[in-house]
């Protein structure tokens, strides 16, 4: 009888351990291709619930944990480690695209595993010209976006592509990611400040934070907060560490490179670009410009391109629009955010693809990257309290973006939550 149970529980055990590659081989894909910790766990959870393994999921940025409970044997845990990576949006759609596939079929462990490797050997990713053409139309319209000329936008996309160039280089020889924005910052600010004293340029502010916005961890400090507000507070606060020590690279490489020209040259300008700003029509236009660029650095595909740059464009109208009925830039990027996400979660529904594919791109122009600039300058040129003023605006600002996102994902997600309670109790009642 004692033979038949270790029969039994090592056969529950090598099932429970060929279930559990395979999740765990889900989770590392979606969360290598920079998927939600919220959608990982979801993804995860939901091709268990399917398979009827009951367990658990624990997502943070660098590791993967997963447990499963197979009747009539102890529990089992896998824990896998996340490598750096960054984001790969057609990969993650195509992997989100099987997990529900999987969950829909149910097919066995073995086929699903298959199909899953299957994907991993796909790799759809733009030749390196073709990057090297997206650092520069990222620089350089973000450089006319935040107000430069038209020579300053094409040196910023010049910029861009040696910034490009250098940090590919250094991941190359494995140079800590600290390392690179500090000496990244540092050259773009030298180079900005330098062609403005000869004349080559005519805003620096503008030239440098084109190029910048291929660094500054705006992004990832919206992500951190919504993190933090979402529950998930561990992931957060890993994100918000990286967010740190970025912006403390940002600050060490600009600040020497701002003290340096003043230096060689008696100037460190705080500048706020153009005294009058573009139409409304130009800067949604170059935000749609800057949100291609980043499209191809984030692996989107065509159409799904179009569907960001307009997302992009449509989130800047909304700013505006907000901030010239209300007279609050603040609350203009809460406006903002919510109708980006709106619109990310329509389209996701469209495409049957996740939200965060549309969403990452389109909220670029909202980033607060500017105000990391503009807060070193005014610390060097002496205006604590501007500086201190302006370090809070970029906080308050990346706060109020995660939290108009949240609001209509949370909408969102509680509808979802009742359809599907109303399709089980369906289900249950005709059972």
């Amino acid at each position: 009888m004692n033979g038949t149970n270790r029969i039994t529980k090592t056969a529950a055990r090598s099932e429970a351990e060929e279930f559990l590659d395979l999740a765990v081989t889900l989770g590392y894909r979606l969360l290598s291709e920079g998927a939600e910790i919220s959608r990982v766990e979801e993804a995860v959870t939901r091709l268990m619930q399917a398979y009827g393994v009951p367990g658990d999921v624990f997502a943070i940025p660098s590791s993967l944990i997963v447990t499963v409970c197979p009747e009539g044997s102890e529990p089992v845990t896998w824990l896998r480690r996340i490598a750096p990576h960054g984001t790969d949006v057609d990969g993650l759609e195509r992997t989100y695209s099987l997990a529900r596939a999987l969950c829909a079929e149910v097919p066995p462990v073995k086929e699903a595993k298959r199909r899953l490797d299957e994907i991993g050997k796909v790799d759809l990713r733009y030749p390196v010209p073709v990057l090297y053409l997206a650092y520069f139309l990222a620089a350089s319209a973000f450089a006319v976006f935040f107000g430069g000329t038209l020579s300053d936008g094409l040196l910023a996309g010049v910029l861009g592509v040696f910034t490009g160039a250098f940090l590919r280089l250094l991941t190359r020889l494995r140079v800590n990611a600290f390392f690179q924005t500090m000496t990244a910052s540092f050259l773009i600010a030298v180079v900005s400040q330098t062609l403005t004293h000869f004349h080559v340029i005519r805003y620096a502010d503008a030239t440098a934070i084109g190029a910048l916005m291929l660094l500054v961890p705006g992004m990832m400090m919206t992500d951190s907060m919504r993190d933090i507000i979402y529950g998930d507070t561990l992931s957060g606060i890993n994100k918000f560490v990286q967010v740190v020590l970025t912006a403390a690279a940002l600050l060490l490489g600009t600040g020497t490179a701002l003290r340096l020209s003043h230096l060689l040259w008696d100037v460190a300008s705080v500048g706020i670009s153009l005294d009058v700003p573009y139409p409304w029509w130009i800067q949604v236009s170059f935000a749609a410009l800057a949100c291609c660029g980043y499209c191809i650095l984030f692996n989107i595909r065509i159409p799904g391109m179009f569907v960001c740059m307009a997302g992009g464009g449509l989130g800047w109208a909304a700013f505006l629009a907000a901030e010239r009925v209300t007279a609050s830039g603040l609350f203009a990027y809460f406006a903002a955010a919510a109708v980006i996400s709106l619109y990310a979660e329509i389209m996701a529904r469209v495409r049957k693809f996740p939200a965060f594919s549309y969403l990452v791109i389109a909220l670029l122009p909202l980033v607060p990257g500017a105000g990391v600039y503009y807060t070193v300058e005014y610390l060097l040129q002496g205006s604590r309290m501007q500086s201190v003023e302006q370090g809070v605006r970029t906080a308050a600002a990346a706060g109020l973006l995660a939290v108009g996102m949240l609001v209509v994902s949370s909408i969102f997600r509680m509808v979802g939550v009742a359809r599907q309670q109303r399709k089980d109790r369906a289900k249950n009642a005709r059972g």
